[in-house]
């Protein structure tokens, strides 16, 4: 798959009218060479970052690694080299190392663009570039990359149906852990044994797990708090399987539910149904986003949030689905549609499914069925 994307990429850089690729963000990293990063969420204090994807026009395209990583799961046809991260002889110098080698394959170059994600690579570095190679032009790819992942091929889509196992079994967990008593952490650690356990490994996780009154907040990381007897519990789960994103949301109770909160709960879930029924090939994000407002509106509620993300190697990237964007569905878009009601000191909920835009409609792909 990655010779695909890498064909694909050659085309869209023909279109812009750039000769060469300089990409340092983890997200590419995994897109274009295959290969994971090793920390959960974030480039190691060790180094800058992780390394950089060097693709020269007319060469193998090049993965530059730091020296710490494991380097395994690299896509054939893709070259690897290293560069120097953690000593303890002299204080670390990675982007001066990498730099330096990165200049050596560049300096050679004739007058010519380079790609490059600006927000994504230490300023340092680019500075170094800048002036050893001022024959190139270093242009921002950020925009075509953020639609460039849009549409999923079949090997995301697989390994992101992995991920989206892990939250059904976290939401699964989650029912059975929310009685009274029990604290949000202590919830989220039992969610996180069974998943990791399910994982074989670390599972990196971002979570909103918020009960009672915090509830009203939208969201937030667990707690001590503990659930009193009928209270509500917003259990959202975002966990990474081989570089890829899940996403799954719901909101049980602690008991007896209120009357209110089930006529919430239950308007919401109409909500929810409604706009997958109406997902298809050409809808425009804006427009859904519109519907699921009003749906939700007429239930006497409101949620300041997003409708809805792309998913992906990034846990929310486009086509987002919120009131501006008039980008349009496409088949193999996986997007995660999560409406919400919030009163202010209060309550609230929300309800949250991953979806694949197919040919004619949408097929949901998150198993775990909402269940207050």
């Amino acid at each position: 798959m990655v010779t695909d994307r890498l064909e694909r990429l050659t085309k869209t850089l023909q279109e812009h009218g750039i000769e060469h690729v300089l990409f340092s963000s983890y997200i590419s990293l995994r897109y274009f060479t295959g290969y994971q990063a090793t920390v959960e969420l974030e480039p190691s204090p060790m180094t800058p970052l992780l390394g950089v994807f060097l693709w020269i026009r007319g060469e193998q395209p090049t993965l530059y690694l730091a020296d710490m990583e494991p380097g395994e799961g690299v896509a054939a046809g893709v070259s690897r080299e290293s560069f120097s991260s953690y000593i303890i002889e002299k204080p670390m110098f990675a982007v001066q190392d990498l730099g330096a080698k990165l200049a050596a394959k560049l300096r050679a170059l004739p007058r010519s663009k380079v790609a490059i994600e600006p927000e994504e690579i230490p300023a340092a570095l680019l500075d170094d570039l800048h002036s050893s190679c001022p024959q190139l032009e270093f242009c921002s790819f950020k925009d075509v990359l953020s639609t460039f992942r849009m549409v999923k091929d079949a090997e995301e889509i697989e390994t992101m149906l992995a991920a989206l196992a892990l939250c059904d079994l976290g939401q699964g967990i989650a029912k059975q852990q929310a009685t009274a008593g029990r604290t949000e952490i202590e919830i989220f650690t039992a969610l996180r044994q069974a998943m990791e356990l399910r994982e074989g490994g670390r599972v990196p996780i971002i979570a909103d797990v918020v009960s009672g009154t915090r509830t009203a907040l939208t969201g937030g990381p667990p707690t001590a708090r503990k659930l009193e007897s009928g209270e509500l519990l917003i259990v959202d789960l975002v966990p990474r399987h081989r570089g890829y994103w899940g996403d799954s949301c719901n909101t049980c109770c602690a008991g007896e539910p209120k009357k209110e909160y089930k006529a919430a709960f239950d308007g919401l879930a109409g909500v929810l149904s409604d706009a997958i029924a109406a997902v298809r090939p050409g809808l425009r994000a804006c427009d859904l986003d519109r519907q699921v407002r009003s749906g939700v509106a007429k239930l006497g509620g409101s949620y300041p949030h997003h409708t809805g993300h792309g998913l992906g190697i990034s846990w929310h990237e486009e086509p987002r689905i919120v009131p501006y964007n008039t980008v349009a569905l496409e088949p193999n878009m996986i997007i995660a549609l999560e409406p919400g009601m919030y009163f202010e000191g209060r309550w609230g909920v929300r309800l949250e499914y991953v979806l694949r835009v197919t040919a004619s409609g949408a097929e949901v792909l998150s198993k775990y069925r909402h269940e207050l």
